[in-house]
């Protein structure tokens, strides 16, 4: 299924260019799952002077939001250069279903990517003809890979490029070629390079497809001040049952930073409870999130329960650990 976008309008400005948008990722269904049409998402949001949407928050069936949730990420991976700063946008996107004959291949090439190359023997056969995924599985003797350094990250949005080629009598990659790519030329000359020196015993096979993809540079986010709360929440030894983040899974693979502010009062026993959202950016996915974390931990037990607690949850991808996501769970010194 696809997520298709209309037409974008701001305050004062009731139509925009869609240059700078990012789709959302297509989305699995089977037909037991379409037994009705699917509703439309509506998403309000800002833009900033960049041009990135911030303040995102949308309004889905619940059905819909299932298959929905790659539109905001999306939407806060996409920059509309020259449109901000702007207020009061609106976008609404209208679910497409396709089936696999009827995908158009940039589509399937989409989804390959999301689904890590796990993908059915009649996607990558139209691909590339041959008798490559329908033969005995060739035995990898030597497998290269690109050079990652020589390729920049795209901000928010993977790169990715498949390989057509054959094998011949010797396991020797022959007859390569870029079947589909995301545009980047020196992710498809490695690519190239990287299947040329890999061999294989088990041939001689036609239509081989080997796909790679290199994940997204981190949008950042702004952190504000720590915000202010009732001092007596500032304990140091406080977690009877310390909170564990939980990265937005869609925001991880999009290396999407975001923060979320709460309110929250605590029991005698410790119960954390009356949690609301103050301010969550970039998205108020980011503070739905949050209010998981902080449901699933305990204070330590009080003498008296507490009122009007407030702290900040953020969501930090870590720049040493690859694309790893982390973050500061409810650290006012942040």
């Amino acid at each position: 299924m696809l997520w298709q976008p209309g037409a974008l309008a701001c305050a004062g400005a009731p139509s925009l260019s869609t240059d700078g948008l990012i789709a959302p990722t297509p989305v699995p269904i089977g037909a037991a799952q379409f037994t009705a049409p699917f509703s439309s998402v509506t998403v309000t949001f800002d833009l900033d002077a960049e041009g990135r949407p911030f303040s995102i928050t949308g309004t889905a069936e619940p059905r819909a939001r299932f298959y929905a949730l790659d539109i905001m990420p999306a939407l806060r991976a996409s920059r509309f250069a020259g449109s901000g700063p702007r207020t009061g946008c609106t976008l609404t996107y209208t679910p497409e279903v396709l089936g696999i004959a009827d995908a158009p291949l940039k589509v399937l090439a989409r989804y390959g990517v999301a689904q890590r190359a796990r993908l059915e023997r009649q996607i990558w056969e139209r691909f590339a003809e041959g008798d490559c995924h329908s033969e005995k599985r060739l035995a990898p003797l030597q497998i290269a890979y690109p050079d990652w350094r020589k390729i920049e990250r795209r901000v928010g949005d993977p790169k990715w490029t498949y390989v057509r080629y054959d094998v011949d009598t010797g396991g020797v990659p022959v007859n390569l070629a870029t079947v589909l790519s995301s545009g980047d030329p020196a992710l498809d000359a490695e690519a190239q390079r990287a299947v040329a020196e890999s061999r294989y015993a088990g041939g001689p096979r036609t239509g081989c497809v080997r796909m790679w993809w290199q994940g997204p540079e981190t949008v950042p986010v702004a952190l504000p001040e720590s915000p202010v709360g009732n001092p007596a929440c500032e304990i140091d030894d406080r977690w009877e049952r310390a909170p564990r983040l939980t990265y937005p899974r869609p925001y991880q693979s999009r290396a999407i930073e975001g923060w979320a502010a709460l309110r929250f009062d605590v029991a005698p026993w410790g119960e954390i409870g009356a949690v609301e959202v103050i301010e969550a950016q970039p998205s108020s996915e980011f503070g739905d999130a949050a209010i998981a974390v902080l449901r699933a931990a305990k204070f330590k037990p009080l003498d008296t329960g507490l009122k009007g607690c407030v702290d900040r949850v953020s969501f930090r991808i870590r720049k040493d650990a690859g694309e790893e996501a982390a973050g500061d769970l409810l650290s006012p010194a942040d």
